[in-house]
């Protein structure tokens, strides 16, 4: 069985990323701080197995992935690093 790996970024220290659109960056950290952050799981690392589609989506496209029904924000893995934030939502078929 394929898993599907839907990956997005999102940018948190915007005085120090370039090639970003800041405004956009900073309304999706905004967006996903105010509403969402806390009703996911933080974890350290992700490993993909070697039957996983890594799926990279913009923020947006990837919210859109959290019907509230099927898929839940609670389903979806937030990565803290220096810079960003990585959310990660496994499936075991193409949503």
């Amino acid at each position: 069985m394929a898993y599907y790996l839907y990956m997005t970024r999102i940018m948190t220290d915007l005085n120090n990323c370039y090639g970003f659109d800041n405004t956009t960056e900073a309304a999706n950290k905004t967006d996903f701080d105010t509403n969402y952050k806390t009703s996911t799981t933080q974890v350290d690392d992700l490993e993909n197995q070697e039957t996983t589609f890594l799926i990279k989506l913009t923020y947006s496209q990837f919210k859109a992935k959290i019907d509230g029904t099927n898929i839940l924000w609670a389903d979806v893995k937030l990565e803290i690093a220096n810079n960003f934030y990585d959310l990660y939502l496994l499936t075991n078929g193409p949503v």
